[in-house]
C-alpha cells in the first residue's frame, strides 16, 4: 500500500468512525446509563435511513431530520412497549434481549413491507459534490462534511451529559433510581427521554449515512454489532470511551477491508478479543 493510499484509508476509517459514534453513543447511552439492552438500535437506524432516501426529492436537511424523527419515534415505542413490563424487564436481561430482537423483527419487516425489501441510496447534496486532494489520492468532500457534522453531535452530547441538569438526572436515575424519584424526579419521563435521544442519534446517523452506506434489508445486524463491538470496547455508558473506541473501529474496517478483504470481520473481532484479553471493562471502563 503506497503512503497516499494510507493516508486515504486514515481518512475513511476517520469519518466512518466518527458516523459510527453518532450509531454506538445512542446505543451506550441506553445500555450504560438507562441499564437496558436495546437490540432494535441496528433497525432503527435502517429505517431511518430508508425514510432518508424515500425524501431524496426533498432538500437533503428534510430527509436528514425526518431520519432523525423516526428514529426518535421508533426508539421512544420501544420504551411504551416495555413499560409493559418494566418492573421485569429493568432487571432481567434475557427478557429485555428476547423484547427488543421481536421488535427488531418487527421493525426490519415493516421496512421490507414498505420499501419492497430492495437496496436504496440518498444522494449526496449539491453543495458536498466532488472530492479534495489527500495526498494525492481523491476524497470526496461528502465524507469531510459526513465527518464534520457527526463531531459537532458528538460535542454536543458530551456537554449534554456532563453539563446539563438532564445529564446529572440520568447519571443518578442508574445510580440510584429511589433516591433520585424521593428528590420530587419521575424516572418514568426521564428514562423515555433518554430512549428517544438514542433514536434521534440513530436516526441521525441513518440519514447523514445514507450517502455513503444507503438503506438496505440486512443492514441492521451489521450496524448492530458494530455498535456492540463499540460500546465494548470503550466501555458501556463511558461516551469518552464509545468515541475511542468508535475511531478504532473505523480505522480498523478501513484497513482490514483494503489490506485483508477477505478477512475484515475477523480483523474487527480480533480486536475485541485482544482488548478484551486486556482490558475485561473495556478501554474506559464502564459509566460512572
Amino acid at each position: 500500500m503506497s503512503f497516499a493510499q494510507a493516508v486515504l484509508q486514515l481518512a475513511i476509517g476517520v469519518s466512518f468512525g466518527l458516523l459510527l459514534f453518532l450509531l454506538a453513543s445512542g446505543f451506550t447511552l441506553t445500555f450504560g446509563l438507562a441499564g437496558f439492552v436495546n437490540l432494535t438500535h441496528g433497525a432503527v437506524f435502517m429505517v431511518a435511513a430508508y425514510v432518508a432516501t424515500a425524501l431524496a426529492s426533498s432538500s437533503f436537511l428534510v430527509a436528514v431530520l425526518a431520519a432523525g424523527a423516526t428514529g426518535s419515534a421508533l426508539s421512544a415505542s420501544v420504551y411504551a412497549v416495555s413499560r409493559l413490563r418494566w418492573t421485569k424487564l429493568a432487571s432481567d436481561e434475557l427478557s429485555q434481549v428476547l423484547l427488543t430482537f421481536g421488535l427488531l423483527l418487527v421493525f426490519a419487516e415493516i421496512a421490507r413491507v414498505l420499501w419492497e425489501g430492495l437496496p436504496r441510496s440518498l444522494p449526496e447534496p449539491g453543495f458536498a459534490a466532488g472530492s479534495w486532494d489527500l495526498a494525492g489520492a481523491s476524497f470526496p468532500t461528502y465524507r469531510v462534511l459526513m465527518g464534520g457534522v457527526a463531531l459537532v453531535l458528538a460535542g454536543s452530547l458530551w456537554w449534554l451529559q456532563e453539563r446539563t441538569r438532564f445529564g446529572a438526572m440520568v447519571r443518578a436515575g442508574v445510580d440510584d433510581r429511589e433516591m433520585l424519584e424521593a428528590t420530587g424526579v419521575a424516572s418514568g419521563p426521564l428514562f423515555l427521554a433518554v430512549f428517544a435521544l438514542s433514536g434521534l442519534l440513530a436516526g441521525l446517523a441513518g440519514g447523514i449515512g445514507a450517502p455513503v452506506l444507503g438503506a438496505s434489508m440486512g443492514q441492521e445486524f451489521g450496524v448492530l454489532v458494530l455498535a456492540f463491538v463499540i460500546v465494548v470496547l470503550g466501555g458501556p455508558g463511558n461516551l469518552k470511551g464509545a468515541f475511542i473506541a468508535s475511531l478504532i473501529v473505523g480505522i480498523a474496517d478501513a484497513y482490514g477491508k483494503a489490506l485483508l478483504p477477505t478477512f475484515a470481520e475477523f480483523t474487527m473481532m480480533a480486536l475485541v478479543v485482544v482488548v478484551l484479553a486486556w482490558r475485561p471493562q473495556g478501554l474506559f471502563g464502564g459509566a460512572r
